[in-house]
């Protein structure tokens, strides 16, 4: 048999979100596949380190430091990816925080930041993608959703649960708008997975414990448990598929 063509050959691919976790993830298996990678990062060291490590592996990286929050980071970000490249085929929204909190005692300040990261920041990117993939007629969009836009928090979320459900029909609403320019829109929606965000919830034997006994796979899920399933939406073989929001939950919200 001959060799296999990489998936993403010299296509342009911006992973908010990509200094750690799931987003560096993502970014490491897109280089692999040959996509010229942006990593994008509110931590420039994070950011920077991501992209060096893809091009010390032979693929193909660019840090740029924004916050997605921020509508002129947004705007900065985007300008930087067509200055260089001049296009994006690929937009993998991954940034995202979690502030838990018991609902009586949440600030309207941390209800802010969390809406700001997590659904103001999936729009503003997106739009500025679509302004860029409409005249393609053509381009992939991935956001991250969670279990918990489908059940509630394992620990207190509501602003977190709402953000994610919110990215859920965001998904839905672009994917019908976009659908006729040539655009696929979908997310996965992630149960627990072994990252940096999710490490005090299973940091005591107790912890680890209950999280185990709500999976029936029986693990915790690895970053590129996700990663995989985010590329087949980048995919070709994902082309009929939009408006959809897969579940990487090693069954959590079965029962």
């Amino acid at each position: 048999m001959g060799r296999r063509e990489p998936r993403f050959q010299d296509a342009v691919a911006l992973v908010t979100g990509a200094g750690r976790g799931m987003g560096k993830a993502v970014a490491q298996r897109l280089a692999q596949e040959g996509a010229r990678v942006v990593v994008a990062e509110v931590s420039p060291e994070l950011g920077a380190s991501a992209a060096e490590e893809i091009n010390a592996a032979g693929g193909h990286a660019m840090a740029v430091a924004a916050d997605v929050s921020r509508s002129d980071d947004v705007q900065g970000m985007f300008e930087q990816v067509v200055s260089t490249y001049g296009r994006l085929d690929i937009l993998v929204n991954n940034a995202g925080i979690a502030v838990g909190k018991p609902l009586l005692e949440y600030t309207e300040a941390e209800w802010d930041r969390q809406m700001g990261v997590n659904v103001k920041g999936v729009f503003l990117c997106s739009q500025a993608a679509a302004r860029l993939m409409v005249p393609q007629r053509s381009g992939k969009i991935v956001n991250f959703a969670s279990t918990s836009a489908f059940v509630a928090s394992s620990r207190p979320g509501v602003a977190y649960d709402t953000s994610k459900g919110a990215v859920r029909q965001m998904t839905t609403s672009m994917a019908a708008e976009l659908a006729p320019h040539g655009i696929n829109v979908n997310a996965v929606a992630p149960g627990t997975v072994a990252t940096e965000m999710t490490r005090e919830s299973v940091s005591t034997e107790e912890g680890m414990a209950w999280q185990l006994a709500r999976i029936p796979l029986g693990r915790l899920a690895q970053p590129d448990d996700v990663a995989g399933v985010v590329l087949f939406l980048c995919s070709a073989e994902a082309s009929y598929i939009t408006g959809h929001t897969f579940l990487v939950d090693g069954g959590w919200t079965l029962f």
